[in-house]
């Protein structure tokens, strides 16, 4: 091998880790922003200190929360077309998290500067704004990921298992996440948790955007294509013209299948949103703290990585490619964890056979291995039903219906728990597998679109 094919493999070893690494860069500047931490992985880190500081409280965040969730909702639902029809998705990408980095570092300046009491409405009203464009940057970095993913990952009967790879990720950044930041808050103050993360964003996306291909340099992407519009029997629109907005979500309407993943995205983001955001605030007014509520959080995380792991080897060797039984089987065991959850909140330390917090993250765990492969195989069945020209709609579309799950799962929920205690997120949560399952059971035959069991259904 000469130099020249050297350098070669080592650029295509370097683009593929970029490539199953990039979400992970994503996720873990989400779980480190203030704004972010309301609504994800960083929230019990950080809504102590905002709330002692009287910069943001819980009514605030669940306000913020569920606002960045509409945002992202809305830019999700009609980004589609766009990630669609662009040239290099792998630049379009690289863009969203610089986006994404700049709006964190703005956001840092408004907590370190402007904590006065008097400007507590401006305050909430930019955190509001700056975390919303960062959430809109995110929800076009997904699909544009998903598309680079899809053109090096062409074969159904393996793409089950890498997706798991590339979107267990985040469960890898959520599960640092509480390990990492708070030495960095107790030793550099915990704005730290808020601009280091952003500068490595930054860092980070100027590196894909060096390195990152949209497509393998010996395969074409209109020969890729090509073979899926082949594989489609020619149901298919020309993979060359992206077809508009309107005429897009008429053909999503007109299928079944898609719609019945889009329903099912509610209950799904319910549960795991409802945990990420307002573990902190239930395990403090259950007395106990950050330390409690972060080694849960990881514990959720790391249950979904492995979770998310066999879903993707099981739909993929196990089932031919078929995603529907994993979904419903998985959404089914939510049901029963979901209400141990809720014992186990509201049940005194004495009335447990062994210490509160070693169940609470055995639950936690437990929880994060059946949430999350619902959650990650609607995304790539989402785009395994429709044709290739349509993908990145039919993943936005699906997230965006998904959104509503996750903003109920923000000041509604909040609302709900003033009334009724926090034990009753278990009980909602057990009600949303539930629903969740009886959605998924149609799609137990259904395969990926031209395929011989899709046709036969």
């Amino acid at each position: 091998m000469n130099m020249r094919e050297r350098i070669c493999v080592i650029c295509c070893v370097l683009r593929s880790m970029i490539l199953l690494c990039c979400v992970f860069a994503i996720y873990f500047v989400r779980v480190s922003l203030p704004p972010g931490y309301l609504l994800r992985k960083n929230f019990p880190l950080l809504l102590p200190t905002l709330n002692s500081q009287n910069l943001l409280t819980n009514a605030q965040a669940g306000t913020v929360a569920s606002v960045f969730e509409a945002v992202v909702g809305i830019v999700k639902f009609f980004c589609g077309v766009y990630v669609d029809s662009h040239p290099d998705p792998a630049k379009l990408l690289a863009y969203c998290l610089f986006t994404s980095g700049v709006t964190c570092l703005c956001m840092s300046a408004i907590f370190s500067n402007i904590t006065s009491p008097e400007a507590a409405v401006f305050r909430v009203v930019a955190v509001s704004v700056l975390w919303s464009a960062n959430g809109a940057g995110q929800a076009v970095a997904w699909p544009a990921l998903a598309r680079v993913f899809m053109s090096w990952f062409p074969d159904k009967t393996i793409r089950g298992f890498w997706y798991s790879v590339l979107a267990t990720n985040q469960n890898l950044g959520g599960t640092l996440a509480p390990r990492v930041l708070p030495p960095l808050m107790v030793s550099l103050g915990w704005l730290s948790a808020v601009y280091l993360p952003a500068a490595f964003t930054l860092v980070y996306a100027s590196a894909m955007f060096l390195l990152l291909k949209s497509h393998p340099a010996t395969i074409a992407l209109s020969s890729d294509d090509d073979s899926e519009k082949g594989s489609t029997g020619g149901t298919a629109t020309t993979a060359e013209s992206t077809p508009g907005f309107t005429e897009t979500f008429a053909a999503l309407l007109k299928n079944n299948s898609f719609l019945l993943l889009c329903v099912a995205y509610i209950p799904v983001m319910v549960i795991r949103i409802s945990l990420a955001t307002w573990t902190a605030v239930i395990f403090e007014s259950g007395g106990m703290g950050m330390f409690e509520a972060g080694l849960c959080l990881s514990a959720l995380e790391m249950g979904g990585f492995f979770g998310g792991l066999a879903a993707g080897y099981t739909s993929d060797k196990l089932l031919q490619g078929r995603r529907g039984p994993v979904m419903c089987i998985f959404s089914v065991v939510c049901v029963p964890l979901s209400l141990a959850y809720a014992h186990i909140i509201s049940a005194p330390a004495e009335a447990l056979p062994l210490p509160k917090v070693m169940l609470l993250q055995a639950v936690f765990f437990a929880i994060g291995v059946a949430s999350f492969p619902p959650h990650s195989l609607i995304g790539l069945t989402s785009r395994e039903l429709v044709p290739v020209n349509m993908r990145s709609t039919a993943g936005c579309v699906a997230k965006a219906v998904g959104q509503l799950g996750a903003a109920a799962a923000g000041l509604p929920l909040q609302q709900l728990a003033a009334m009724y205690g926090w034990d009753c997120v278990g009980y909602v949560n057990a009600v949303c597998g539930a629903m969740a399952a009886l959605i998924f059971l149609p799609l137990w035959n259904t395969g990926e679109l031209g395929s011989a069991k899709e046709k036969s259904n």
